[in-house]
């Protein structure tokens, strides 16, 4: 237990709050989560505008979000008003304000909601750095008052909605002097403009925390979910992540930030943002969503947690603070895993390995997946190796299976480890299988029979094997079956004094979540003193598109949490998806960085160019600099910020001009955009970080360094 009070929850309760409506639609109290887009048209443009957000409520968007950057597009939200009767479109509209107090003042007349950003309503962002006294400070907030107080009158009077939106790239100097650039500093921007509010009785609020870090979002929304219990506070939250950027990487990365809190119980309404057309946004964020929304129509999760671990102990992570999860090493020949090596990635062979031609047919797609060109990295020895699968996972279930293995090894070649699951018709022959699979994995089927644990471990000590205990009970509805199978494994490994050891879940034992059975399981382990890596397994049966958001949310959550030493994708699909699935995954949670990092915002009204095709040129031309990142924005609103947390950025500047950032610095102001793209690579250039892509040498798959809370 921490300080605050709050600790990572191992079932599902969602967060209790007051419903707040805007317009017609609730948000938060008991009404499900909602699901809302921005539209990328010009505010001035009526028509347009109208047009767009007339597809988003084709799609189901339940509130739709327009840009206000002045005063004119505030007054012409009358004229957007008047076309949304007239095509009778109900929606409600959120006018989303910076820097410009009297355009929220005026949108306010018009919209259900009005969306201010604290770090830029009434303080400045010049990345000024000077020391606050505490009467200075208090003099700012005063001023922020005087500033912030009309609107709040206006929303109170006129019964509009509000969200204070904290963004992690535009936090004020004021802001970033006192509490550096944190969660925590998010989090009391919040809550400076929150005690304004409260002041003149006004509550019709939902509050966020945007960051481009999933990490960073996750700890900022679980740390203000704890500020406001502490303080009796209940508004709702808006999730997001910003600048996710397009196609599956803006999805995976969405979905980690995301579900990662929707797992904890924490959301009210979700905008997924993606450098693509508004209307893709809404069935992303629909199934994010989806099985929360079920749960909350069955009786049973009304009812308190069935779940009750008060008697066992554990040690579960700091909700607030990424720390990866300290382990023993766990040899595997061709590599390792252990809290000082990167997460690696692992795959099912599906066919049947007593039909040797097509189980050799399978693995080799496996292995020679990386056919389209796909992304390289160095294995353990420092020589290059296709990106591709590091543990091929197979079953032993007849002996003529395990006479098939060394074949199917020496087929495949020493660089891709078998790890070989054992079943009663085969643990006999543990000792052969040792000879050739870098990993004995011991199925549930086995857990029950000391002899049995007992003969794997001699085999695998006998060769210096790893040995995987692969649980399949229910930590939460079998707790003492769990146990004594946790407390078997345990006792086979101390009996031999051999610890070259992991532990893996059996799809059967996560029932509806992923998340929080590894959650207790390391949490049960490290109480134990029992430090041993853990295979995250993830298994369905679910289409792709369900895939890869499930699995994203899923295992993102417990890999931010600093939970897990490998990914195993034990899924039914083309190991080519697979992979680029697990290595976006890891690189979006930056615990295993393996390629360029583009942190791309989604089109507004603001955009100073076409952020689509300029994404995908600028990718075309930059995304084999491994490990260097590039933001790509179409204005500055939250642009400097997250410049920051690139290497480079390419922003918007007015028409046709562009400006390049090195970190977050300007250094190249309003450059015609036909040639920002070379300049741009001038400046990769003269920083030492461009290589020819045909030179391009694969980066060592160093831990991507999650950055601390005092980082950002």
């Amino acid at each position: 237990m921490n300080d605050s009070g709050f600790e990572i929850p191992l079932t599902y309760r969602r967060r209790q709050t007051r419903e707040v409506y805007v317009g017609d639609v609730g948000v938060g109290g008991a009404h499900p989560i909602r699901v809302q887009s921005m539209t990328i048209a010009d505010t001035l443009d009526t028509r347009a505008t109208v047009d767009e957000i007339e597809r988003l409520v084709d799609v189901g968007c339940e509130i739709v979000r327009v840009t206000v950057p002045s005063i004119k597009e505030a007054e012409n939200l009358n004229n957007i008003k008047e076309e949304m009767r007239r095509r009778n479109l109900r929606v409600p509209l959120v006018a989303d304000i910076h820097y410009t107090p009297n355009a929220a003042l005026i949108a306010a007349e018009y919209v259900e909601k009005v969306r201010i950003n604290p770090g830029n309503y009434a303080d400045k962002k010049r990345f000024e750095q000077r020391e606050y006294s505490d009467a200075e400070y208090q003099q700012a907030l005063q001023r922020i008052e005087e500033r912030f107080k009309p609107l709040v009158l206006k929303c109170k009077a006129l019964g509009r909605a509000m969200r204070i939106g904290t963004n992690h790239g535009s936090l004020s100097d004021r802001i970033m002097n006192r509490y550096g650039d944190t969660p925590e500093g998010m989090v009391e921007s919040a809550l400076e403009f929150v005690r304004i509010c409260q002041r003149y009785d006004y509550h019709d609020l939902v509050l966020s925390m945007k960051s481009s870090n999933p990490q960073v979002a996750i700890q900022a929304y679980r740390l203000l979910a704890a500020r406001m219990a502490e303080l009796d506070m209940d508004y709702p939250f808006h999730l997001g992540v910003t600048e996710a950027g397009d196609g599956e990487e803006g999805r995976i990365k969405s979905a980690v930030g995301i579900g990662a809190l929707l797992e904890d119980g924490i959301g009210d309404t979700v905008r997924v943002s993606l450098t693509e057309d508004s209307v893709a946004e809404v069935p992303v964020a629909f199934e994010l969503v989806r099985k929360y929304n079920e749960r909350m129509t069955r009786p049973e999760d009304a009812l308190p947690p069935r779940i009750s671990t008060q008697h066992r102990e554990l040690r579960l992570p700091d909700p607030f603070e990424y720390r990866r999860r300290e382990t023993l090493a766990c040899e595997l020949g061709v590599h390792r895993l252990a809290a000082g090596e990167v997460p690696r990635v692992e795959l099912t062979l599906f066919a049947d390995l007593e039909r040797l031609d097509d189980a050799v047919a399978e693995a080799r797609r496996v292995v020679n997946s990386d056919e389209n060109g796909a992304l390289r990295v160095l294995n353990s020895e420092g020589t290059e190796a296709a990106f591709r699968c590091e543990t091929l996972h197979v079953r032993l279930a007849t002996e003529q299976a395990v006479a098939n293995l060394p074949e199917l090894q020496a087929r495949l070649g020493p660089g891709l480890p078998l790890a070989a699951e054992l079943t009663p018709a085969t643990v006999g022959l543990a000792g052969e299988v040792a000879r050739v699979a870098a990993r004995l994995v011991c199925t549930p089927d086995l857990q029950e029979n000391a002899g049995d644990l007992a003969n794997v471990v001699r085999a695998a000590q006998a060769f210096g094997r790893a040995v995987e205990w692969k649980l399949n009970a229910r930590f939460d509805t079998e707790a003492e079956r769990f146990e004594r199978q946790l407390q078997a494994a345990l006792t086979a490994c101390q009996r031999a004094d051999y610890w070259n050891a992991l532990f893996s879940l059996h799809p059967e034992a996560l029932g509806e979540s992923t998340v929080f059975a590894y959650r207790y399981l390391a949490g049960r382990l490290d109480a134990l003193g029992a430090n041993l890596p853990l295979v995250l397994r993830y298994a369905t049966l679910a289409d792709w598109h369900a895939v890869l958001l499930d699995a994203s949310a899923q295992l993102g959550s417990l890999l931010c949490d600093g939970i897990g030493d490998a990914v195993h994708l034990d899924v039914p699909l083309p190991p080519r998806d697979l992979l680029r699935l697990a290595y976006n995954l890891l690189q979006a949670t930056r615990v295993r960085i393996s390629k360029t990092e583009f942190i791309s915002c989604p089109s507004c009204g603001r955009t100073l160019f076409d952020l689509q095709t300029t994404t995908e040129r600028i990718k075309s031309r930059t995304s084999h600099l491994k490990g260097v990142k590039i933001a790509i924005m179409g204005c500055i609103v939250n642009g400097p910020g997250e410049m920051a947390d690139a290497d480079f950025g390419y922003v918007g500047a007015g028409p046709g001009k562009v400006n390049l950032f090195v970190g977050k610095e300007c250094v190249k102001r309003n450059i015609p955009e036909a040639i920002a793209d070379e300049e741009l690579i001038a400046l990769i250039k003269e920083h030492g970080k461009w290589v020819e892509p045909q030179e391009a040498s694969p980066l060592e798959p160093v831990e991507g360094a999650i950055r601390s809370t005092s980082g950002g």
